[in-house]
């Protein structure tokens, strides 16, 4: 293996670094003290600050080692960690690396750990040159598993009373990913990194067919703005398991009937209502992307009959349709054609500075 150490590596969101003394109050703070956090791993709640200072001295004497990996996990929004992420097992002799890892709680299910994971794998793999990556977790901490499997670990058993957490002796779900494996998957592209890169250029297409449409057109007797809602609610409902949008709350500003254009109603929104609800369901779909794997796209969501592949396809085709809508609508009104980009323009990021294709058609 080529050690190279604890080196700083740069994410979208996150930092991974080297500790330093100054970090103890933030480790300390925001994840150490938590029992929460520490309920299912090997080592115990820092009961005062002290300790978190003790354990970041003995690493800061290890980084002079080439064969030593702890880093960091810092969130660039608020320039300090929340969270650790370290090799605690290598074995030069098969090329082995074992990650563990943990985040404070109020970090949890926002694809941190994911990122970071998928980042040290990217790493070990490509620079380091090891053989195999490995992690476990106690299968009552599901959640840790569901990072591994995102990340492309292969589950690879459960050794049972074979490990020690806060909990007791426990058993240990085991993950892998070996190189020719990581290899072989890099050279494609994931089923869900396409489908997300799709919701972001799609919400993109629609943003653009806000910006230019004349919101209190008549478009079927209802205001243009109402298609914008419907398309919006229609996405925030349908998109992810429509089973549950019942249960699901109403934006604030709803009103029974309002994501239907054809119905009658009195309520007016504002545009900056919309264009926040815009921002919000776009943002949760995301999101939600980011918590699938290629597997889980051909599963059916609970009481859902079609899979969730299937629903976003379906989404796809509504939105564009209303889109289509829009932009008719003003192409009509204006005779300038709305620009929508296509998939080589959203992979180039070179985006036209304007709204419109061409300044007029004739």
């Amino acid at each position: 293996m080529n050690h190279k150490g604890t080196v700083t590596l740069d994410t979208e969101r996150l930092i991974l670094r080297r500790f330093s003394i100054e970090d103890a109050e933030a480790m300390f703070r925001n994840w150490a003290s938590d029992d929460e956090v520490t309920k299912f791993l090997t080592w115990q709640t820092h009961l005062d600050i002290s300790v978190s200072q003790t354990v970041i001295n003995s690493w800061l004497e290890l980084y002079q080692k080439l064969d030593h990996y702890s880093w960091a996990i810092v969130l660039k929004e608020i320039e300090e960690p929340i969270g650790s992420i370290a090799a605690v097992e290598k074995r030069d002799d098969i090329k082995m690396v074992h990650i563990g890892y943990c985040i404070g709680r109020k970090w949890w299910h926002q694809g941190y750990t994911s990122e970071a994971l998928m980042e040290l794998i990217r790493f070990f793999f490509e620079e380091i040159r090891v053989n195999r990556i490995e992690s476990r977790h106690d299968p009552r901490n599901p959640n840790s598993g569901k990072v591994m499997i995102k990340c492309g670990l292969q589950y690879e058993g459960t050794l049972r009373n074979s490990d020690v957490s806060n909990q007791g002796v426990c058993d240990a779900a085991r993950y892998a990913l070996l190189a020719e494996d990581y290899f072989c998957s890099t050279k494609a592209i994931s089923n869900i990194s396409t489908i997300k890169d799709s919701v972001d250029l799609m919400f993109f297409n629609l943003k653009i067919a806000m910006d230019t449409v004349d919101w209190n057109a008549a478009v079927c007797g209802a205001p243009a703005w109402r298609y914008i809602y419907h398309t919006l609610h229609s996405a925030d409902k349908w998109f992810i398991n429509p089973s549950k949008r019942d249960d699901e709350p109403e934006p604030s500003f709803h009103t029974t009937g309002l994501d239907w254009p054809d119905t009658l109603s009195d309520m007016v929104l504002t545009r900056e209502t919309l264009y926040a609800y815009y921002e919000r369901v776009r943002q949760k779909i995301l999101d939600y992307c980011d918590s699938l794997n290629d597997s889980q796209l051909n599963e059916r969501p609970q009481g859902c009959a079609g899979t969730r592949l299937g629903l976003a396809m379906s989404q796809f085709r509504h939105m564009y349709a209303h889109i289509g809508i829009l932009n008719g609508v003003t192409i009509a009104h204006t005779n300038l054609y709305p620009c929508v980009i296509n998939e080589g323009t959203w992979c180039s990021g070179k985006f036209p500075e304007a709204l419109y294709d061409v300044e007029e058609r004739l």
